[in-house]
């Protein structure tokens, strides 16, 4: 799915939220909205009795992966570009880490 399609196809959705809450600009709209999802990841895992984290870093990961590829994919390719993704977080508590290609780490 190009670019267009992929934003087409979620445009309701995101329409939706930020009337619902009085969100103004498109990058507030958008970073609340993956935020919002990556709670509910956290939420959906921690109800199945493991650290929500993990998934919620993962899915972030996977995300931005998908995005990079999708950017960079060949015309008339079928198969989007393998594209390495690493992110790290610092925080008072500790440290997170999510790679492409290895257990996400919650320290």
């Amino acid at each position: 799915m190009i670019t267009r399609e992929r934003a087409a196809s979620v445009d309701n959705f995101v329409r939706q939220f930020a009337a619902e809450r009085m969100t103004d600009g498109v990058e507030k709209i958008a970073s609340d909205m993956i935020g919002g999802i990556l709670h509910w990841v956290m939420r959906n895992a921690e109800m199945a009795g493991e650290d929500g984290r993990k998934p919620a870093l993962g899915v972030a990961r996977v995300g931005l992966s998908s995005f990079i590829s999708d950017l960079h994919r060949i015309e008339g390719n079928p198969k989007p570009p393998e594209c390495y993704t690493l992110i790290t977080v610092r925080t008072e508590e500790g440290l997170w880490v999510s790679e492409t290609g290895y257990e996400e780490l919650v320290q």
